[in-house]
Protein backbone atom coordinates (compact mmCIF):
# COMPACT_ATOMS: atom_id res chain seq x y z
CA UNK A 1 0.00 0.00 0.00
CA UNK A 2 1.45 3.15 -1.23
CA UNK A 3 0.30 5.08 2.69
CA UNK A 4 2.43 2.43 4.13
CA UNK A 5 5.35 3.23 2.08
CA UNK A 6 5.14 6.48 2.60
CA UNK A 7 4.24 6.43 6.43
CA UNK A 8 7.72 4.38 6.75
CA UNK A 9 9.59 6.80 4.51
CA UNK A 10 8.29 9.89 7.16
CA UNK A 11 8.92 7.87 10.05
CA UNK A 12 13.06 6.85 8.70
CA UNK A 13 13.38 10.22 7.98
CA UNK A 14 12.14 11.33 11.42
CA UNK A 15 14.02 8.56 12.96
CA UNK A 16 17.54 9.66 10.88
CA UNK A 17 16.79 13.02 12.39
CA UNK A 18 15.98 12.83 16.00
CA UNK A 19 18.94 9.57 16.36
CA UNK A 20 21.40 12.08 14.61
CA UNK A 21 22.86 12.83 17.99
CA UNK A 22 23.03 9.18 18.91
CA UNK A 23 24.33 8.36 15.68
CA UNK A 24 27.04 10.83 16.30
CA UNK A 25 27.52 9.60 20.25
CA UNK A 26 27.69 5.56 18.83
CA UNK A 27 29.50 6.20 15.36
CA UNK A 28 31.27 9.25 15.89
CA UNK A 29 34.45 8.21 17.58
CA UNK A 30 34.62 5.39 14.54
CA UNK A 31 34.32 8.05 12.02
CA UNK A 32 36.86 9.83 14.41
CA UNK A 33 39.32 7.52 14.33
CA UNK A 34 39.03 7.04 10.60
CA UNK A 35 39.87 10.08 10.19
CA UNK A 36 43.34 9.76 10.96
CA UNK A 37 43.53 6.11 9.54
CA UNK A 38 44.13 8.38 6.05
CA UNK A 39 47.50 9.37 5.27
CA UNK A 40 48.28 12.87 6.20
CA UNK A 41 48.82 13.62 2.97
CA UNK A 42 45.59 12.78 1.99
CA UNK A 43 44.14 14.30 5.07
CA UNK A 44 43.74 17.91 4.86
CA UNK A 45 41.11 20.46 4.18
CA UNK A 46 37.77 19.66 1.77
CA UNK A 47 39.10 16.16 1.28
CA UNK A 48 38.63 14.88 4.89
CA UNK A 49 34.78 15.50 3.65
CA UNK A 50 35.24 13.06 0.58
CA UNK A 51 36.42 10.46 2.64
CA UNK A 52 34.10 10.67 5.06
CA UNK A 53 31.38 10.75 2.14
CA UNK A 54 32.81 7.71 0.80
CA UNK A 55 32.52 5.67 4.27
CA UNK A 56 28.88 6.55 4.52
CA UNK A 57 27.92 5.87 1.57
CA UNK A 58 29.23 2.46 1.72
CA UNK A 59 27.43 2.20 5.10
CA UNK A 60 24.57 3.28 3.39
CA UNK A 61 24.83 0.85 0.47
CA UNK A 62 24.79 -2.14 3.60
CA UNK A 63 21.76 -0.13 4.96
CA UNK A 64 19.82 -0.55 1.56
CA UNK A 65 21.06 -4.28 0.96
CA UNK A 66 19.26 -4.87 4.64
CA UNK A 67 16.68 -3.05 3.66
CA UNK A 68 15.64 -5.25 1.00
CA UNK A 69 16.10 -8.27 3.12
CA UNK A 70 14.00 -6.92 5.76
CA UNK A 71 11.00 -5.55 3.09
CA UNK A 72 11.44 -8.92 1.65
CA UNK A 73 10.88 -11.00 4.99
CA UNK A 74 8.36 -8.34 6.06
CA UNK A 75 6.08 -9.72 3.10
CA UNK A 76 6.22 -12.86 3.76
CA UNK A 77 5.23 -12.26 7.23
CA UNK A 78 2.17 -9.85 6.26
CA UNK A 79 0.86 -12.99 3.45
CA UNK A 80 0.84 -15.24 6.88
CA UNK A 81 -0.38 -12.95 9.28
CA UNK A 82 -3.40 -11.58 7.50
CA UNK A 83 -5.60 -8.40 7.96
CA UNK A 84 -3.85 -6.97 11.53
CA UNK A 85 -5.93 -4.34 12.98
CA UNK A 86 -2.84 -2.37 14.63
CA UNK A 87 0.19 -1.21 13.35
CA UNK A 88 2.78 -4.23 14.85
CA UNK A 89 6.23 -1.87 12.70
CA UNK A 90 5.06 0.99 14.36
CA UNK A 91 4.23 -0.69 17.60
CA UNK A 92 7.80 -2.43 17.84
CA UNK A 93 9.47 0.56 16.96
CA UNK A 94 7.86 2.48 19.70
CA UNK A 95 9.34 -0.08 22.15
CA UNK A 96 13.14 0.27 20.35
CA UNK A 97 12.87 4.25 20.69
CA UNK A 98 12.16 3.90 24.45
CA UNK A 99 14.90 1.33 24.72
CA UNK A 100 16.99 3.88 22.76
CA UNK A 101 15.54 6.78 25.62
CA UNK A 102 16.77 4.45 28.16
CA UNK A 103 20.29 4.33 26.72
CA UNK A 104 20.41 7.94 25.96
CA UNK A 105 19.78 8.02 29.96
CA UNK A 106 22.56 5.97 30.69
CA UNK A 107 20.07 2.84 31.14
CA UNK A 108 21.14 1.18 27.80
CA UNK A 109 21.48 -2.21 29.18
CA UNK A 110 18.35 -3.47 27.73
CA UNK A 111 19.26 -2.19 24.45
CA UNK A 112 22.71 -3.64 24.33
CA UNK A 113 21.53 -7.07 24.97
CA UNK A 114 19.57 -6.32 21.62
CA UNK A 115 22.36 -4.79 19.91
CA UNK A 116 24.03 -8.15 21.16
CA UNK A 117 22.56 -9.96 18.58
CA UNK A 118 24.29 -8.50 15.84
CA UNK A 119 27.78 -9.02 17.33
CA UNK A 120 27.95 -12.90 16.57
CA UNK A 121 28.02 -11.58 12.59
CA UNK A 122 30.49 -8.07 13.18
CA UNK A 123 32.75 -10.60 15.18
CA UNK A 124 33.18 -12.17 11.92
CA UNK A 125 33.59 -9.25 9.59
CA UNK A 126 35.85 -7.17 11.73
CA UNK A 127 39.28 -9.04 11.14
CA UNK A 128 38.72 -7.83 7.30
CA UNK A 129 38.21 -4.25 8.18
CA UNK A 130 42.23 -3.92 9.23
CA UNK A 131 42.89 -5.18 5.71
CA UNK A 132 41.47 -2.25 4.14
CA UNK A 133 43.85 0.58 6.18
CA UNK A 134 45.41 2.41 5.59
CA UNK A 135 42.90 4.41 4.47
CA UNK A 136 45.27 5.34 0.99
CA UNK A 137 42.57 4.38 -1.93
CA UNK A 138 39.11 5.57 -2.37
CA UNK A 139 37.79 1.88 -2.79
CA UNK A 140 38.99 1.23 0.46
CA UNK A 141 36.67 3.62 2.03
CA UNK A 142 33.76 2.51 0.69
CA UNK A 143 34.56 -1.35 1.28
CA UNK A 144 35.21 -0.33 4.91
CA UNK A 145 31.60 1.89 4.73
CA UNK A 146 29.91 -1.70 3.79
CA UNK A 147 31.84 -3.34 6.62
CA UNK A 148 30.73 -0.45 8.99
CA UNK A 149 27.25 -0.80 8.07
CA UNK A 150 27.25 -4.18 9.72
CA UNK A 151 27.69 -2.86 13.52
CA UNK A 152 25.19 -3.98 15.76
CA UNK A 153 22.85 -0.46 16.65
CA UNK A 154 19.34 -0.28 17.94
CA UNK A 155 18.39 2.78 15.93
CA UNK A 156 19.11 0.65 12.87
CA UNK A 157 17.42 -1.73 13.82
CA UNK A 158 14.34 0.18 14.73
CA UNK A 159 14.61 1.40 11.01
CA UNK A 160 14.73 -2.08 9.60
CA UNK A 161 11.51 -2.53 11.49
CA UNK A 162 10.00 0.29 9.50
CA UNK A 163 11.57 -0.99 6.08
CA UNK A 164 9.58 -5.00 6.87
CA UNK A 165 6.67 -3.09 7.77
CA UNK A 166 6.70 -1.84 3.76
CA UNK A 167 6.40 -5.67 2.64
CA UNK A 168 8.49 -5.16 -0.09
CA UNK A 169 12.51 -5.59 -0.78
CA UNK A 170 12.53 -2.14 -2.93
CA UNK A 171 10.12 0.37 -0.96
CA UNK A 172 11.96 -1.82 2.21
CA UNK A 173 15.64 -0.78 0.30
CA UNK A 174 14.31 3.01 -0.12
CA UNK A 175 13.36 3.56 3.52
CA UNK A 176 16.76 2.72 4.61
CA UNK A 177 18.53 5.03 1.38
CA UNK A 178 16.51 8.26 3.11
CA UNK A 179 17.35 6.81 6.86
CA UNK A 180 20.86 6.53 5.95
CA UNK A 181 21.53 9.45 4.10
CA UNK A 182 19.93 11.65 7.14
CA UNK A 183 22.59 9.69 9.27
CA UNK A 184 26.15 10.41 7.06
CA UNK A 185 26.23 14.50 7.60
CA UNK A 186 26.30 14.08 11.75
CA UNK A 187 28.67 10.49 11.66
CA UNK A 188 31.00 12.63 8.74
CA UNK A 189 30.86 15.82 11.13
CA UNK A 190 31.80 14.22 14.36
CA UNK A 191 34.40 12.58 12.19
CA UNK A 192 36.17 15.59 11.26
CA UNK A 193 35.92 18.07 14.61
CA UNK A 194 35.25 14.84 17.14
CA UNK A 195 36.85 16.96 20.24
CA UNK A 196 33.76 19.63 19.65
CA UNK A 197 31.05 17.09 19.02
CA UNK A 198 32.13 15.31 21.52
CA UNK A 199 31.98 18.04 24.68
CA UNK A 200 28.54 19.17 23.02
CA UNK A 201 27.25 15.38 23.82
CA UNK A 202 28.03 15.46 27.17
CA UNK A 203 25.71 18.25 27.84
CA UNK A 204 22.35 19.63 27.56
CA UNK A 205 22.36 18.23 23.70
CA UNK A 206 21.95 15.11 24.88
CA UNK A 207 18.87 15.67 26.88
CA UNK A 208 17.24 17.23 24.01
CA UNK A 209 18.26 14.14 22.00
CA UNK A 210 16.45 12.09 24.88
CA UNK A 211 13.51 14.34 24.72
CA UNK A 212 13.21 13.68 20.73
CA UNK A 213 13.89 9.88 21.16
CA UNK A 214 10.70 9.91 23.62
CA UNK A 215 8.47 12.06 21.43
CA UNK A 216 9.07 9.49 18.53
CA UNK A 217 8.32 6.39 20.81
CA UNK A 218 5.21 8.59 21.60
CA UNK A 219 4.11 8.76 17.65
CA UNK A 220 4.95 5.54 16.94
CA UNK A 221 2.86 4.14 19.40
CA UNK A 222 -0.17 6.43 18.59
CA UNK A 223 0.65 5.36 14.79
CA UNK A 224 1.02 1.38 16.07
CA UNK A 225 -2.55 1.85 17.76
CA UNK A 226 -4.53 4.05 16.29
CA UNK A 227 -3.92 2.63 12.73
CA UNK A 228 -7.52 2.79 11.27
CA UNK A 229 -6.17 -0.45 8.64
CA UNK A 230 -4.12 -3.18 8.49
CA UNK A 231 -0.50 -3.03 7.20
CA UNK A 232 -0.50 -4.39 3.82
CA UNK A 233 2.63 -4.95 1.20
CA UNK A 234 2.53 -2.76 -1.66
CA UNK A 235 3.21 -5.61 -4.96
CA UNK A 236 4.72 -4.34 -8.07
CA UNK A 237 2.05 -4.23 -10.66
CA UNK A 238 -0.54 -4.01 -8.08
CA UNK A 239 -3.73 -1.87 -8.10
CA UNK A 240 -3.50 0.31 -4.95
CA UNK A 241 -7.78 0.86 -5.70
CA UNK A 242 -8.03 -2.98 -4.32
CA UNK A 243 -6.51 -1.89 -1.18
CA UNK A 244 -8.94 0.91 -0.60
CA UNK A 245 -11.56 -1.17 -1.55
CA UNK A 246 -10.68 -3.94 1.00
CA UNK A 247 -10.14 -0.93 3.26
CA UNK A 248 -13.95 0.34 3.15
CA UNK A 249 -15.36 -3.36 2.80
CA UNK A 250 -13.71 -4.06 6.54
CA UNK A 251 -15.50 -0.89 7.95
Amino acid sequence: MMETFLAALGAAALLGLAGSLHCSAMCGGIAATLSFAIPEPLRHSGRLWLWQLLLGLGRVTTYCLLGAGAGALGQQLLSHLGNLHWNWAALASGVLMLLLALQLGGLGAPLRHLEALGRRLWRALSPLTGRLLPLDRPYKAVLLGLLWGFLPCGLLYSALVLAAATGHAATGAATMLLFGLITIGPVAGTGIFAGRLARLRQGRFRYVALVATLLLAGLFFYQGLAAPHPMAPLLPGQDPTLHQHDHHHHH
